[in-house]
């Protein structure tokens, strides 16, 4: 068996006895007509040119043989990070300073006032609240689908995705505009992914990037926000891969960099192509659970945005907070549909630098400070 082509995690598995759900990775879709005849094949992912099948060691021995197999991969656990706490009304001394964009404005926009209108930001993420922050006057949410349980109206049964799209969007109608997201006239379509657990699998992660990759022209997505992760893999690991597919095809992709501290980087923000966000608090010191560390020699996050006692958006009040680098990532994402905003045609590439040249040196590192 060519083991370079098998992930370790898997074949270990496989070596009690298990029977598992693989992703197979091929060079060409067109060219797996063997697969789908002879394996049952449970998902298909063209945009990767990937499928999953369920098989055991024999049959994953087989599959690594094939001249057109380049990695069979196992399903990786994905999981959010946040840390929730307590919620609270929209009135009160709680509430937070309006969010200003001055520096920001001046650096990229030569002073025109941005707020993101005709940008349109994807976060795949729990779900979504039809929350007033995201529907007065009118409702900014453009798309909603659940590809978890496949209801056909706007729900977060977790609460993580109406948080994370707050943080990037919300227009602050309930607090008298003291709490408000970075991009407070984009448009959102949001994509549930993850269950009320704020779980996983990979592959989910996986359909919800090809539903990304099928309606992107249609919907005008520009900015896609991913505020989870998982182990990266040894072997062709498709988060990382998904992501990058997204990138060039012109899509920018914000990631959290994950909670797990030093050297514990998630993917897919280990991918040099995303933007990869860790989390400061209010002195613009380093959050002790942002994750941080190299990947082959390039070094992670890109850029840092406030991720620490955060308010926003919740399902069951008004607001709630919450502390992680899924906090800090839809910043970036809120500030990439700013530039969207100004420049139409931005590529990902360009985004990602002028994010990365906005970015001000607090305690050595680059932070993005929208308060």
């Amino acid at each position: 068996m060519p083991y370079n082509k098998l992930d370790f995690g898997l074949a270990r598995r496989f070596r009690h006895g298990f029977r598992e759900k693989a992703c197979v990775i091929v060079k060409n879709l067109s060219a797996a007509s063997y697969i789908e005849r002879n394996y049952k094949v449970l998902q298909r992912f063209p945009f990767i040119d990937a499928l999953t099948v369920e098989c055991d060691y024999k049959s994953a021995a087989e599959l690594t043989r094939l001249p057109y197999v380049e990695y069979v991969t196992r399903q990786a656990r994905v999981t959010t990070f946040d840390n929730l706490f307590d919620e609270f009304g929209a009135t009160g001394e709680e509430a937070l300073s309006r969010v200003k964009f001055d520096s920001f404005v001046r650096l990229l926009a030569t002073g025109t006032n941005l707020t993101g209108k005709g940008a349109v930001l994807c976060v795949l993420d729990t779900g979504v609240s039809p929350h007033l922050d995201l529907c007065l006057p009118k409702s900014r949410i453009k798309k909603f689908c659940d590809l978890d349980l496949g209801k056909n109206y706007c729900y977060d049964d977790n609460g993580h995705g109406t948080f994370v799209a707050g943080v990037a969007l919300g227009n602050g109608t309930v607090s008298g505009r003291k709490i408000r997201g970075v991009a407070p006239n984009a448009e959102l379509v949001a994509v549930k992914v993850i269950s009320h657990t704020g779980e996983c699998g990979a592959f989910k992660i996986l359909e919800g990037m090809q539903w990304v990759m099928d309606n992107a022209k249609k919907l005008n997505i520009k900015t896609v926000c991913m505020s989870f992760g998982s182990e990266p893999l040894e072997t062709g690991d498709p988060l990382k891969l998904g992501a990058e597919t997204l990138v060039k095809n012109g899509i920018t992709v914000v990631c959290a960099a994950g909670n797990s501290g030093n050297g514990n980087l998630k993917s897919p923000g280990i991918s040099p192509y995303v933007i990869t966000v860790g989390a400061v608090d209010g002195q613009f010191a380093e959050a002790r659970f942002s994750s941080k560390g190299e990947y082959y020699g390039i070094k992670k996050p890109d850029v840092y945005a406030r991720g620490v006692s955060v308010k926003g958006l919740a399902v069951k009040s008004s607001y709630i907070q919450m502390s992680g680098t899924s906090v800090s990532a839809p910043y970036i994402a809120g500030a990439v549909c700013l530039l969207h905003e100004k420049y139409p045609g931005l590529s990902p590439a360009d985004a990602k630098s002028m994010i990365i040249a906005t970015a001000e040196r607090h305690n050595g590192l680059p932070v993005l400070d929208l308060s």
